[in-house]
């Protein structure tokens, strides 16, 4: 009698305790239906072969193909709405005020008007305005290009450090996962992996040992198992940007070309897109010189002499831009503006209109194109590239959203649900607990009769 009153108080006992355990993981489901990335928990219940019910090891409600495309999609939007913002921002900022076209134009157009009257030193005085207009505004667009190449590089020097920390972190989370296998540990490693990936791309994977593997595109690794690569940035000597490298022991990588991610678009829109605007730049200053100054200098200015030039003369195409100025005779006096011909009478105006053929002349981008649209068209580069970049960020939102609504539909937590749950565990526990006293009073007055 008393065996048997024993083995049922033991079968009250594992099956409370399962009950308990069915109440644990439904109230923190419950707790935790709005913390982001936690991942549904669940309790598997084992029946005994001698009878009763046990409780498992706690699971979690997570697909592993279906993390690895979330966090992949997190180095694809992070690296196109990085993209993005940078081109609208220097986009935003170089058609704000006069463009260069329309200071090209008015030059010509004063040119033309000068023409008209070639002695009229208001006119000319208006040229050599135009002239200075055309320098500085290209030398502003020059130095707006590298400002936003300079915002670029600062802020990889400032993420990389903050990617190297969430590398060490996902090897301090393979650690602890290895130790527990607990799910919330387990979600804990997969937010930080999230966050890696938005800032250098790359890809992880889960390896039979369980520890997560994290590589970058061109397979630098950076955390393999509990062992994290540095991430660091270096000076180039060269352009004097921010080198980003991966160290591990005493190897040291390039990994610039390599990034994905926030960290990746900085690299590309610095050393690509905003790297082709400025090489642009100094193409149209070259240009805008050379042709002016071949002109001009075989033209006679007021006092009849010839060889003077409208800008300084360029000695390279790169740094034009920044470098291009009005000739310093031409700004001191409006005289050497020469738009006369050689041995020309006073009046004279073909040099003034071999100038204004210059409008339509194609000189720019290796004879391809007039000044003029050359000078658009960085413009409309620039337009096309942020409406490709634009597309991209929609198109990796939309993607995102979709994995989020994936992900909640199978690991998001329903609180109707859970409460349910609770409920139905929480009177299971109830009766068994009035089972396992009444077997605990029948065996107490067993034990007082003998």
């Amino acid at each position: 009698m008393s065996s048997d009153l024993m083995s049922l108080l033991s079968l009250g006992s594992s099956a409370l305790a399962a009950a308990n355990s069915g109440v644990a993981i439904a109230t923190n489901n419950a707790t935790n239906a709005n913390t982001v990335g936690y991942s549904r928990q669940t309790v598997d219940f084992e029946s005994n072969l001698l009878g009763g019910v046990t409780t498992g090891a706690t699971g979690r409600d997570a697909s592993a193909l279906l993390q690895q495309r979330i966090r992949a999609s997190a180095g694809s939007l992070a690296h196109s709405s990085q993209t993005q913002a940078s081109i609208s921002d220097l986009e935003d900022t170089m058609t704000t005020g006069g463009s260069i076209d329309a200071q090209l134009s008015s030059l010509f157009s004063r040119i033309a008007q000068a023409s008209a009257s070639p002695t009229d030193a208001t006119l000319r005085a208006a040229v050599v305005q135009a002239t200075r207009d055309v320098a500085v505004g290209i030398n502003g667009r020059a130095a707006q290009v590298a400002s936003a190449r300079q915002d670029a590089d600062v802020r990889i020097g400032q993420n990389m450090p903050q990617a190297g920390q969430l590398a060490l972190q996902l090897a301090d989370a393979n650690r602890i996962v290895a130790k527990s296998g607990d799910p919330a540990a387990l979600d804990h490693r997969e937010k930080i992996a999230k966050q890696l990936s938005a800032f250098v791309g790359g890809s992880a994977r889960i390896d039979p040992d369980g520890n997560m593997r994290f590589v970058l595109d061109g397979g630098a690794v950076l955390v393999d198992g509990t062992h994290a690569a540095t991430l660091q940035t270096s000076t180039d000597p060269t352009t004097g940007y921010q080198i980003a490298q991966v160290v591990d022991g005493g190897t040291t990588r390039d990994v610039s070309a390599q990034l994905g991610g926030s960290i990746g678009a900085d690299v590309t829109f610095r050393d690509k897109t905003a790297k082709t605007t400025a090489d642009q730049l100094d193409q149209l200053a070259y240009d805008t010189a050379t042709a002016f100054n071949a002109q001009h200098s075989a033209n006679a200015a007021l006092d009849g002499s010839t060889g003077n030039l409208m800008f300084v003369a360029p000695t390279a195409v790169r740094g034009a831009a920044s470098l291009l100025a009005i000739d310093p005779g031409l700004d001191a006096s409006s005289d050497k503006l020469a738009l006369g011909s050689p041995g020309g009478a006073i009046g004279d105006n073909s040099g003034g209109l071999a100038l204004f053929a210059l409008s339509t002349t194609k000189n720019a981008v290796g004879g391809t194109r007039t000044l003029t649209d050359a000078a658009v068209s960085i413009i409309g580069d620039l337009g096309s590239a942020g409406a490709m970049a634009k597309s991209d960020n929609e198109r990796d939102q939309i993607v995102d959203e979709h994995l989020a609504g994936l992900r909640d539909s199978l690991s998001g937590v329903d609180t109707q649900e859970e409460l349910t749950n609770l409920a139905r565990f929480q009177s299971a526990s109830s009766a068994i607990t009035k089972f396992v006293s009444s077997i605990n009073d029948m065996l107490t007055n067993l034990i007082d009769r003998l």
